[in-house]
């Protein structure tokens, strides 16, 4: 199948024309997650209980997810947001004995903000640093670790310079300490191969927002099931207890799984627009999908610094998740002016991050260069 039938399925492309290069930041949905959101609807209109159709799509979702990352179904929470799941996770720990967490400078901020607030709780955060590198070496994280070590909770790959983690190193690092590894995949989920299994993580998180092209609202948690089965978190809802639909208020029992992480009810429409773009993913293939953003970002790359733009983003391949930040002045304006001539495009950390997906265009990358040439200036180090 051609990449130009593929590009058909999503309106922002084929109806409304934008060159899409957003992705690290709003991923496009596909025309088969607007009609599953429709179908979501049917039955809220036509069923007198629609629960039984929805609360298939949600179990529908954690599969599609599962097989993403070769986990089991029952590994699968549903969750709001990869902070509500990262809150989840954090519940269930005391942090009396061990008490460390380790993440990274280069992480999202919702994940540092998160575990200072849990300092009222005992635990403590620190800070593996790149220092010059736009990735964060298994070094630096294991320079953090000690025997107090909990868990290195830290990001797949950086929003901000895409720098990829050795997730198995880093895996290993933390358990010989015997601590944990929990990844947020949000920016590495649909375009970088994940098995939870063969790299050896024991929690992970992401949403479907982005690369997993499935819209905001739904994330999801996955935790390793004897892991699972230990842990007994303080945060809970209807939806984590052993049998949801008896209201027992006396002796709820804990779902078995990775099921007792979840709340309340359910982002119901969201699960439906969830499964449509995980499911687009694996239909393309989540290697082929690798392969091609490696060759998008490499062009990227490559074409930045021929228009004398720098990039605050790892040159080597195995380094780099899905995205390219092109260091420009004055980037919030360069990303407004980009916007007007029809390329989607996002700014952060004084760049203007460039992020194809499989159904991008090589001549889009020229094309977005050739225009940051003509009405942006290189960024002073």
């Amino acid at each position: 199948m051609s990449i130009e039938s593929w590009r058909d399925r999503f309106p922002a492309i084929a109806d409304e024309g934008w060159v899409h290069l957003r992705n690290c930041s709003v991923g496009p949905v596909p025309r088969s997650g607007l009609e599953a959101r429709r179908e979501y609807e049917r039955y809220w209109v036509t069923k007198a209980r629609p629960w039984d159709e929805w609360l298939v799509a949600v179990e529908d979702a954690k599969e599609s997810f599962a097989a993403l990352i070769n986990a089991e179904p029952d590994e699968i929470a549903v969750v709001s947001s990869a902070t509500s799941a990262i809150s989840q996770v954090a519940s269930a720990f005391d942090y009396t004995d061990r008490h460390e967490v380790v993440t990274s400078t280069l992480d999202f901020p919702t994940v540092p903000q998160f575990w200072h607030a849990q300092r009222e709780r005992g635990a403590a955060l620190k800070f593996a640093d790149p220092g010059d590198r736009r990735y964060v070496p298994v070094e630096s994280y294991a320079e953090q670790l000690t025997e107090d070590t909990l868990m290195v909770c830290t990001a797949h790959a950086s929003p901000f310079t895409g720098g990829l983690i050795d997730v198995e190193s880093v895996a290993d690092a933390v358990h010989d300490r015997g601590g944990y590894l929990f990844v947020d995949a949000y920016q590495s989920a649909g375009i970088v191969p994940i098995d939870v299994k063969a790299q050896n993580i024991d929690m992970l998180t992401t949403g479907t927002l982005k690369f997993l092209l499935g819209g905001p609202g739904i994330a999801f948690l996955y935790v390793r099931k004897e892991l699972a089965n230990q842990l007994e978190p303080t945060s809970r809802g209807w939806f984590g207890v052993e049998e949801t639909f008896d209201f027992d208020i006396y002796e709820p029992g804990y779902a078995d799984g990775t099921r007792r992480f979840e709340l309340g009810t359910p982002a119901v429409s969201n699960a439906y627009t969830a499964t449509a773009g995980i499911e687009t993913i694996r239909e393309f293939g989540v290697e082929n999908v690798r392969d091609r953003v490696v060759s998008l970002t490499d062009r990227a790359i490559e074409t930045a610094e021929r228009y004398g733009f720098s990039v605050a983003t790892p040159h080597e391949s195995d380094r780099r998740g899905g995205l390219v930040n092109v260091q420009v002045a004055d980037a919030k304006r360069v990303t407004k002016d980009l916007h007007e001539r029809g390329f989607n495009v996002s700014s952060r950390a004084g760049g203007i991050r460039v992020a194809p997906h499989f159904f991008t265009y090589d001549e889009e990358i020229d094309a977005v260069f050739e225009v940051i040439d003509e009405i942006a200036e290189p960024r002073e180090p």
